[in-house]
């Protein structure tokens, strides 16, 4: 009989340990999701529905991040080249930066003043570098401007920044840019508001007319007179002379550190497809980004990485895909392998994470720092309740 009530005393116990009661509520909040965390050492302290093969939304920005590193290098920079031909046309080739923002381009413009520029014809655009239609993710009719298009020529994340005056008038939603035709002409089908960055659509000519409009100030700011207003696309060829290759004043380390805080969609596909064209030249395809980044992600984190939905089966840089997968246990493996780079994330209230959301899709991965290093976690839920704060909650109790 004393036994019999010791070994219920101990059961009860047992049950209600502060470290079966965080399972067991993990557990309701997982759903069919999956949950891991490890300790510095790769011991697993946490581990539920490991294996359960799920979508990784914006978490497959972490490998990508590797992946650029290794393959670019951690210095690699971006370039955009400026041509001339005979008649005084200045054209502008973009070779994919996902960061010629304005001040760049003011830059730019004063350096081809320092080089004798002064009059130019025709500005042309050549956006030639990737391939006319690329294979990949776009939530058709969002304005937002993670949802932005990939271009090879595409200046402000292809976005426009606009803000209302007191009195309704459109008027740009940053200092540094100004309000070109295009923009007024984007303002004008908007109600007046708050302020808003809102990409251009999926009509490459819209990117190319801010870009081009943008050159056009800039240029002219520094006193490089442009004679002619028209629109002009064009690819280089023969008639063109290289005139100056300007190089990105960020490194691919400052572009990751970008793209992770905001998961910009738009930066981790320009990077993506600059993969493949680093290893089989322009233009850049879809095609080839996927053969070098799976080969890649294979060489870093293991044989089936990049192909495999029990590990990572990725298929694009901005998680926007929903033929993508991966586990808590292949998210996991990637992590282990990250953590050189795990600065690079975020600091979200003392935890280094990466989110990852789409409708029905709540993620979290990362390191929470602990006393003796950082524990690595990954929380993947696909279900209609968020419950990933709660989740994480949970998991920081587990570590000192």
């Amino acid at each position: 009989m004393i036994r019999s009530l010791l070994f219920l005393l101990s059961l009860i116990s047992y049950l209600l340990s502060p470290s079966v009661l965080a399972q067991t509520r993990l557990e309701s909040l997982l759903g069919d999701g999956g949950v891991m965390l490890n300790s510095p050492l790769g011991e697993s302290l946490v581990s539920i529905n490991a294996d359960q093969e799920l979508l990784p939304a914006s978490l497959v920005k972490i490998p990508l991040t590797q992946v650029v590193l290794t393959a670019l290098g951690e210095d690699f920079r971006f370039e955009t080249r400026f041509f001339r031909n005979d008649a005084g046309d200045l054209l502008i080739r973009g070779l994919g930066d996902p960061f010629l923002v304005s001040e760049e381009i003011a830059q730019i413009a004063d350096t081809l003043a320092a080089h004798g520029l002064q009059r130019v014809r025709r500005l042309v655009m050549d956006d030639s570098a990737f391939e006319p239609e690329p294979d990949l993710p776009l939530e058709v009719g969002a304005r937002d401007p993670y949802a932005a298009r990939v271009s090879a020529l595409a200046v402000n994340f292809n976005t426009v920044n606009l803000a209302w005056s007191a009195d309704g008038q459109a008027v740009s939603g940053e200092e540094q840019t100004p309000l070109t035709p295009l923009a007024r002409e984007l303002a004008a089908t908007l109600t007046p508001g708050a302020s808003e960055r809102i990409n251009l659509g999926s009509n490459p000519r819209a990117g190319l007319q801010q870009a081009q409009q943008l050159f056009r100030f800039f240029l002219e700011e520094s006193g490089i007179t442009v004679s002619d207003s028209g629109f002009y696309r064009e690819s280089v060829s023969e008639e063109w002379e290289l005139l100056h290759s300007h190089q990105s004043s960020r490194s691919s380390t400052d572009i990751l550190v970008e793209m992770l805080r905001y998961s910009n969609n738009f930066i981790a596909n320009q990077l993506f497809l600059t993969l493949g064209a680093q290893q089989s030249g322009y233009p850049a395809t879809v095609a080839a980004a996927r053969l070098v980044l799976q080969q890649r992600l294979t060489d870093l984190f293991g044989e089936g990485y990049g192909n495999s939905p029990e590990l990572l089966l990725m298929q694009e840089g901005s998680g926007l895909s929903r033929e993508q997968r991966s586990s808590a246990a292949g998210m996991m493996g990637i992590l282990q392998q990250f953590k050189p780079y795990a600065r690079l994330l975020p600091d979200n209230d003392g935890v280094l994470r990466k989110s990852g959301t789409l409708t029905g899709v709540y993620n979290f991965a990362g390191y929470i720092p602990g006393a003796d290093g950082l524990y690595p976690f990954v929380i993947m839920t696909n279900q209609g309740s968020n419950n990933r704060a709660e989740i994480l909650r949970l998991l920081r109790q587990q570590v000192p």
